[in-house]
């Protein structure tokens, strides 16, 4: 067993003798020890403490935003291409024939969408903030969604946001494509794949992609998704 040892000041001698005199402790080592077991339970362990909030743990890892991370990833899948005047977004829907409403790509203005993969009420509310922000520029429209997503990963009383999103815009007249993830990093892309299955997609779109005209951008995002029963396509066109 682990031996402990520390100094105290007299006062609190006097107070701990008290306690076992009071309590039902035998001794003030078995006293210190209760305490500490109470105080750990609480506190929880270190691995623990980092499961709940978001902080850095040791090896540089957000615990947090690895699980937001998964969470996008087990989403309904989607890709979006850049092509001559344009940019494609295609999504694989699901839903019975009496549910209404469901889209997976929703429109910033009539120059911009956005393409959401994981936990549909995350990605809501970062698309209900980009259309407050009214963009009139790409970066405008990225930079609002990054500040987004980074102000839940920063703050112990938020979580991270567990959407990943395609961003299509031609706000400017210039067809451009970003994906963000859940922890606000952004990249920009020709083609990109988010959700169930990415990697394969991305691997699939690195192979056949080749920028050129709508018919045939809409065409390969469906191959790649699989040809689904189900899919919802949207143009951006500049």
């Amino acid at each position: 067993m682990t031996e402990i040892r520390t100094a105290i000041s007299p006062e609190i001698d006097r107070f701990l003798d008290s306690l076992v005199r009071t309590g039902p402790f035998a001794s003030k080592a078995e006293l210190v020890r209760a305490a500490l077991v109470s105080y750990a339970g609480e506190a929880g362990p270190m691995a623990q403490g980092f499961d709940k909030e978001n902080i850095v743990s040791p090896d540089g890892r957000v615990y947090q935003l690895e699980y937001a991370r998964e969470s996008a990833l087990r989403g309904m899948p989607g890709v979006g291409l850049v092509y001559e005047g344009g940019v494609v977004l295609a999504a694989v829907t699901a839903g019975a024939k009496l549910v209404r409403g469901i889209t997976k790509i929703h429109r910033i203005g009539k120059d911009a969408a956005v393409l959401a993969s994981g936990l549909v009420a995350d990605a809501f509310m970062a698309v209900a903030h980009a259309r407050r922000a009214e963009p009139r520029t790409t970066e405008e429209l990225v930079e609002a969604l990054v500040g987004f997503y980074w102000g839940h990963t920063v703050y112990r009383w938020k979580r991270p946001l567990g959407a990943a999103l395609l961003v299509a815009s031609a706000l400017g007249g210039n067809p451009r494509l970003f994906e963000i993830d859940p922890s606000g990093a952004f990249v920009e892309y020709d083609a990109a794949a988010i959700g169930e299955g990415s990697k394969d997609r991305t691997e699939a779109l690195e192979k056949r992609y080749r920028r050129g005209k709508a018919a045939d951008a809409e065409k390969l995002a469906l191959d790649v998704l699989g040809k689904p029963a189900k899919a919802e396509v949207v143009h951006v066109r500049a």
